[in-house]
């Protein structure tokens, strides 16, 4: 009645409320006064992911507002039902509503009431304001970051007096800058790597380290010379995944530092939470990073001209502190034509070595200086430095003393350019060597008489470095000498002390007592280690003193003393602790020392033995004779030792069996020493084989009366068999003939079915018992044919009932054979999986392939290995399937017969696979 009571146009125009409602961009949601909802528009689906049948119905409380918010909801709505005064209808409120999976959106909502027909519901309009406050916070966060962005350029513009500290500020405003950074670095090139140069954060901690320019982000933007992110460091295949799990830096932003126009390293903010950096922040840290890079420049130029400054006065301080107190002569010689060779600066050394004065030198040049002989080729010298570039010389020259003495003096002469190439003046560099050409020349002539001694003779300072050694040396160690001058000896040859000692103890004794000797081993350039006693004195002349060492190689004797001691000791606790008995025994038949086990042997302690004749106790007439000859033939040379078996005479008066080898050793002149002797009880060895013997007797007799007793059976298995097969084959005749005349559904057909099918499982029976015979007696002949896969098939399958796949294949194989290996086959998935499913013909190479298919359940696993064995069936199937166990082991038979062989696969499907293997027949 009361649809009927609307008009048309009002109905028109609730239509038209109902479209605005269902299409409108605004979510509107409505509650009944028990909080149910009962209006849900498509926009509050798109909104909050609830479908209208998902919360229509259903309390507002559980489904879209938070825990936490919903009892005030709940005290809200109490409030207002009962005294009717809104706190929030008709104002917008910002609200966390809940979406369908579990995440919260923020979202405005304005709450009106409504009041129809006696029912109260609320009306709540929904709009999304998450990209709203998105924009505002990226507007706030822009805002910010440029506000930091001119404060960090102001900090570093500070700093450019400083580049160290410049870099570290850049550092540290960029962690500020960005408020999802926890670290930041600079990284500066360094040739194809990256260098943490500085760090602010988790980054303060990598200075130093350093990074691949190729397969790292960082090498990315100084490649691509622009700013790049990284939100996920641990999939992105840009990123150093190593690197950036040592550094935990899980996201990353990275933007090139500029110097001029060429790219000289990154500037880089680093987060541990995945997706810290957004595109907002790769454009802010670019700015960053161009901003940042002018003002590392001012650094560097700053840095550049007070490095330049301090570095010319301090050159110029060291210049002069060098000259003034330098041990060696220096001077400054003029090169102007005028005054040529003319000396303008002399340092106190100088006036030393020479006996002048700095004023008399300075009145002075090389002329006046050198000796007569010596002036005419310097000057050309110095004249051909100047015009034709050289820069340094090194010549012996003689100086002309003040006193008159003629001096020697090592000069070095260099050079001084202005930038332009012209020469500016000369330095001169002198040392007067007179006292050592005299010493080397003392050295020379006693070097000729040390050079005749074959021992390795070294002349060395205290400090133990080498200043000369003769020829036996350098054939000892396979230096030259030229190559060993002025190397340490303990370093050049490696030394190590035998014993306790070590190169300190050896100075401080040299230094105490002018002597020390012991041995040493030193390493030679080939590798090979020398064993040397050593002798050193210490030789007092007018200058410092040195150390006359002389090194004689006893690295064989030494090794023999070695292997003698190592060989004594192994053969003492080898002969001690053997568990065969040992004993040594003199050439008139007295024990020198025996060992436990060969006194254990004898029954007595090894003292009861030493020092006594014991032959005539212990062992037997006979054997006494027999080793008596066997020793003469030691003596004479006819074998080094013998081994004989022999009885002696335990203890307590049985005899023991041994086994005793004896060996004749010599003195170094070959004249025989004594005798050892080593013993193997063998007593239950003896016994062992005599009961083997008797045993092995024994079995003979069984096995003779088992071969027997296989012979007569098979051939009683092989008479039955013929026997059986006549009548068997009348008796399957003639159930055929009648099976034809008598239909099976009467009492006579069903009789003679019966008969027939159990003639048929006899005559089964009775051929694989034949064949096993045959098997079993070796006298299977297979003469091999070629035959086609498929014609075989088709003589033994009846009708097409099993499909057979694959492209027939030509094998060798004897024709009876094959057919009975594939009915017994077929026979058996009959008898155990309901029957074959397919035959696959395949081949390779090698071999062609037989597989038969069936969907069966399968062979039980443990009964796998026992497959193909002759009479053994599975447990399963030995009370509900009749066989006898040797069909499959007849069909391996016959094919291995064949060179072919089978074998089983279970069914991935389900059931099993029988392949046979056979030989291909080849082209025709």
């Amino acid at each position: 009645m009361a649809q009927n009571a609307i008009s048309a146009d009002e109905r028109a125009e609730l239509e038209r409320l109902r479209q605005v409602i269902a299409t409108g961009p605004t979510g509107l949601v409505s509650i009944d006064e028990a909080g149910l909802i009962t209006v849900w528009n498509p926009a509050a689906t798109r909104l909050l992911g609830w479908e209208t049948d998902e919360v229509v119905g259903k309390p507002l409380t559980e489904t879209l507002i938070p825990a936490e918010l919903r009892d005030a909801h709940t005290a809200g709505m109490a409030r207002y039902m009962a005294t009717g005064r809104p706190a929030v209808i008709g104002h917008p409120v910002s609200l966390p509503a809940l979406h369908r999976d579990g995440s919260r959106v923020e979202i405005e909502l304005t709450i009106w009431p409504s009041w129809v027909q006696g029912q109260r519901h609320f009306y709540a309009f929904l709009r999304d304001t998450s990209e709203q406050r998105a924009a505002a916070e990226r507007a706030a966060r822009r805002t910010d970051a440029l506000l930091s962005t001119i404060e960090a350029q102001r900090a570093v513009t500070l700093a450019t007096h400083d580049r160290n500290l410049a870099l570290r500020v850049v550092a540290e405003q960029a962690v500020t800058v960005f408020p999802a950074a926890d670290g930041a670095a600079v990284e500066l090139l360094q040739g194809d790597e990256l260098v943490y140069t500085s760090g602010a954060g988790t980054m303060i901690e990598y200075a130093g380290y350093r990074l691949p320019v190729g397969g790292s982000v960082s090498g990315l933007a100084v490649l691509d010379r622009k700013a790049t992110c990284s939100g996920d460091t641990r999939v992105d295949p840009r990123a150093d995944r190593d690197a950036c799990r040592r550094l935990h830096a899980r996201s990353l932003c990275v933007a090139p530092l500029y110097y001029g126009d060429h790219v000289i390293g990154v500037l880089k903010v680093t987060s541990a939470k995945r997706d810290a950096f957004d595109d907002d922040d790769v454009h802010q840290l670019e700015l960053l990073a161009t901003g940042l890079a002018s003002a590392l420049m001012h650094a560097d130029d700053y840095a550049r001209r007070v490095r330049a400054l301090k570095a010319l006065e301090a050159s110029e301080t060291r210049f002069r502190l060098t000259f003034e107190n330098s041990p060696l002569g220096l001077a400054l010689s003029s090169v102007d034509p005028a005054m040529f060779g003319r000396y303008l600066q002399v340092n106190p050394a100088m006036t030393a070595i020479t006996g002048y004065t700095a004023e008399e030198l300075t009145r002075m040049s090389f002329r006046d200086l050198q000796h007569p002989d010596d002036g005419p080729a310097t000057e050309t010298s110095l004249r051909r430095m100047v015009a034709e570039g050289v820069d340094t010389i090194r010549t012996e020259k003689r100086y002309r003393h003040k006193d008159g003495r003629t001096i020697w003096v090592d000069v070095r002469i260099a050079v001084v350019r202005e930038s332009g190439g012209v020469a500016s003046y000369v330095v001169v560099q002198a040392e007067d060597v007179t006292a050592q050409r005299a010493a080397d020349a003392r050295l020379r002539q006693q070097a000729k008489l040390l050079e005749t001694i074959p021992a390795a003779i070294i002349v060395r300072d205290m400090d133990g470095t080498i200043e000369w050694w003769n020829s036996g040396a350098a054939t000892l160690y396979g230096w030259s000498l030229d190559a060993a001058r002025g190397k340490p000896t303990h370093r050049l040859l490696g030394t190590t002390f035998l014993g306790e000692g070590s190169f300190a103890e050896q100075s401080a004794a040299l230094a105490a007592d002018g002597r020390w000797e012991g041995q040493l081993q030193h390493l030679t350039a080939t590798g090979r280690t020398v064993t040397v006693l050593s002798r050193q004195v210490v030789h007092q002349s007018d200058g410092p003193p040195h150390v006359l060492e002389i090194n004689t190689d006893i690295t064989a004797a030494r090794a023999a003393e070695q292997a003698l001691a190592l060989n004594e000791q192994r053969f003492r606790a080898q002969f001690t602790h053997s568990a065969a008995g040992q004993a040594i025994r003199a050439l008139d038949g007295t024990l020198i020392a025996v060992n436990k086990a060969f006194a254990r042997m004898l029954g007595r302690r090894p003292e009861d033995l030493v020092g006594r004749i014991v032959d005539e106790e212990v062992m037997t007439p006979e054997d006494r004779r027999a080793a008596h000859q066997q020793i003469a033939a030691l003596f004479a040379g006819e074998f080094d030792s013998y081994t004989q078996e022999i009885q002696v005479r335990h203890a307590d008066g049985r005899l023991v069996d041994i086994e005793s080898t004896v060996s004749l050793v010599r003195d170094a002149d070959g004249r025989p020493k004594h005798l050892i002797l080593v013993c193997t009880d063998t007593s239950a060895r003896r016994a062992a084989e005599r009961a083997r013997d008797q045993a092995a007797a024994t079995l003979a007799e069984r096995n003779a009366e088992l071969e027997t007793a296989n012979a007569l059976k098979l051939d009683i298995i092989g008479m039955l068999g013929h026997e059986i097969s006549n009548p068997l084959s009348a008796i399957l005749g003639y159930s055929d003939l009648l099976a034809d005349d008598l239909p099976p559904e009467t009492p006579h057909g069903r009789s003679i079915a019966i008969i027939n099918r159990h003639a048929q499982r006899l005559d089964d029976i009775v051929r694989e018992m034949i064949a096993m015979v045959t098997i079993d007696t070796g006298n299977i002949h297979a003469v091999r044919q070629r035959l086609s896969v498929r014609h075989e098939l088709e003589q033994v399958l009846e009708g097409p009932g099993v499909p057979v796949v694959g492209e027939d294949a030509e094998i060798l194989f004897h024709p009876g054979h094959l057919q009975q290996i594939l009915l017994n086959l077929l026979s058996n998935a009959d008898k155990y999986a309901g029957g074959a499913t397919r035959i696959r013909i395949h081949s390779d190479a090698r071999r062609v392939y037989l597989r038969l298919e069936d969907s069966g359940p399968g062979v039980p696993e443990d009964f796998c290995p026992r497959l193909f064995d002759r009479l053994a069936r599975a447990d399963r199937d030995a009370r509900t399937v009749r066989g006898t166990g040797l069909g499959l082991y007849i069909v391996r038979s016959l094919a291995r017969a064949n060179n072919g062989d089978v074998h089983h696969e279970p069914n991935p499907a389900g059931g099993s696979f029988f392949i046979l293997e056979a030989d291909p027949a080849g082209p025709a």
